[in-house]
């Protein structure tokens, strides 16, 4: 299940997401897909908590005949190419039946869940084979945090279910020993976590901000400021990231079969 307050956070980012995040996530999921344990030409595929579905997109690019994006926020899923198909269902209850795909796909979605062993058991009843990612552990890098900190000087402050997302639910994820044992638990037969370098493509600290900014914990008080004092604390977010150029992400990546 996913945790509470989540679904309406992504709602409420949408528009900013597909403004900034997603061009960002639409590499690391390229990058997932890449190294999927199964062979994804002419392969159905199932992206679950898919948001815009930049992984169902990837696994089309890389040759799969069909991909369906599932997600629980209707406001992400309505910013998906057109051509795929969406459902809206948490992925602990997918209205899928058994091994209907080849492949799930769940970039960056198993720390919203409350149980995420629960939700690869289902990943696992609608396909033999799931790709997943998590972040590496530690605070990532640092643009994310001088982000965060120009804004909370303006009166920001993290959302309770973000809060409990990265006290709670993300240290059971983002850590390669804690990802491989989700996979086993689930009952995949064949589990590697892989760890991908990615080039997140943002070429200009205006780049990074819009990125930071539309992320669902930071979106919505955004969207509230003052234009004025928006433009200000832009402008001295821009200040704080332009030396911590240029941006590589460091991922998870669970291969199960």
């Amino acid at each position: 299940m996913t945790m509470p307050g989540v679904r309406e956070a992504y709602d409420d980012a949408a528009e900013s997401w597909r403004r900034g995040p997603e061009a960002v996530y639409a590499r690391l999921a390229d990058a997932m897909v890449g190294v999927a344990p199964v062979e994804l030409q002419d392969a159905l595929v199932l992206d679950v908590g898919a948001g815009t579905a930049v992984a169902a997109r990837a696994a089309l690019d890389r040759g799969a005949s069909r991909a369906v994006a599932s997600d629980v926020a209707d406001g992400m899923l309505r910013g998906r190419p057109a051509g795929i198909p969406a459902v809206l269902a948490d992925a602990a209850s997918l209205p899928f039946a058994d091994r209907t795909f080849d492949l799930v796909t769940a970039a960056f979605c198993l720390g919203h869940m409350a149980d995420p062993v629960a939700v690869l058991r289902e990943v696992r009843r609608v396909a033999p084979a799931v790709v997943a990612s998590a972040f590496t552990p530690g605070p990532g890098h640092p643009v994310k945090a001088a982000v965060d900190e120009v804004f909370a000087r303006h009166g920001f402050t993290a959302p309770p279910w973000y809060q409990r997302q990265k006290a709670e639910l993300e240290p059971r994820v983002d850590d390669p020993d804690g990802l491989r044992s989700l996979g086993h638990a689930a009952g995949f037969w064949q589990v590697e976590v892989r760890q991908l370098e990615v080039d997140a493509g943002l070429e200009s600290p205006a780049a990074v901000v819009a990125w930071r900014t539309g992320m669902a914990h930071l979106a919505p008080f955004v969207s509230g400021l003052d234009p004025a004092l928006l433009a200000r604390a832009r402008a001295e977010a821009e200040e704080a990231v332009a030396p911590l150029l240029p941006v590589t992400i460091s991922m998870l990546v669970l291969c199960g079969s």
